[in-house]
């Protein structure tokens, strides 16, 4: 089964040097939000695009499909 997977999130935070907060405050996300991406849970597409728009990013530069085990 195929799961999403926002590894590539994380990493992005680490070459901007960027903290979690600065990204939940610049994206206005929720940190029980924030938690679901770092444990590889659904979020909506919505917080992903307020997170693109934030990083000024593509989507595919935050989120990969892979394999559940993966993730």
């Amino acid at each position: 089964m195929l799961k999403l997977s926002y590894k590539k999130l994380f990493k992005k935070l680490i070459d901007l040097d960027m903290k979690h907060n600065d990204l939940m405050e610049k994206a206005n996300v929720s940190r029980s939000t924030f938690y679901k991406l770092k444990n590889c849970e659904n979020v909506t597409t919505d917080v992903l695009l307020k997170i693109c728009v934030a990083l000024d990013c593509d989507i595919s530069e935050i989120v990969e499909c892979l394999e559940e085990n993966e993730c």
